[in-house]
């Protein structure tokens, strides 16, 4: 349980922290922000998977992510495509949808450049974002974020999902905190400290949680 209280408790802080910056600054001048919520949405994704076993005595737990879940899945797909991957597609597909993008190429790149390209890219990545049959998952239409509506429409998407999200996260905290504790007595702390010293650290590989 320990292993997941921190999980969980991280991933809360990301989004709680992305969600104030946004807040703060708006869309797009957060969108480092931004980024950092899509990575914490594929956290959660997957620490959701990890806990599902709780849910046959606490089912109030799957009733909190299932507010979520699908906007959640959503933003977690554009950590793929968008933020922890830069993929050639996504780039090709917004050269043809931006075509102000091709045409800022030439020019000197400061950061306020890269932003709208950031916002170019997000943009587009939200548009591919379809059923087989090319119908839109979340949005019932193509957005773009220059265009107030659409950039509301997301943004408010955005803070809602972050919203249900972190209830969730509390929810489970409040199982898991009862089940964990610190080492009282000096003799114990003293052994934590003990078995750090003998740490012996070793390439991390990809494995199933």
């Amino acid at each position: 349980m320990e292993k997941r209280l921190v999980q969980s408790l991280i991933i809360r802080n990301d989004l709680e922290e992305a969600k104030s910056e946004i807040n703060r600054k708006g869309l797009i001048l957060s969108i480092a922000h931004v980024k950092t919520a899509f990575l914490a949405f594929h956290n959660l994704c997957e620490f959701e998977k990890s806990i599902r076993s709780m849910y046959a005595d606490h089912r109030e737990l799957s009733s909190l992510f299932d507010d979520c879940r699908a906007n959640a899945e959503f933003f977690s797909y554009l950590r793929n495509k968008f933020t922890g991957h830069i993929i050639d597609d996504l780039i090709d597909k917004t050269l043809e949808w931006k075509p102000e993008l091709p045409l800022t190429l030439d020019r000197d790149h400061d950061a306020g450049i890269i932003l709208v390209y950031n916002f170019w890219l997000l943009e587009t990545a939200i548009n591919t974002y379809v059923d087989p049959e090319g119908n839109h998952k979340v949005f019932d239409s193509e957005t773009d974020l220059m265009y107030p509506p659409d950039s509301e429409r997301f943004e408010s998407a955005l803070i809602t999902t972050i919203d249900q999200a972190t209830k969730f996260l509390s929810a489970v905290e409040v199982i898991f905190k009862p089940t964990v504790s610190s080492p009282a007595s000096e003799e114990e702390k003293l052994e934590l400290f003990m078995k750090a010293g003998l740490t012996d650290f070793a390439f991390l590989t990809k494995k199933g949680r």
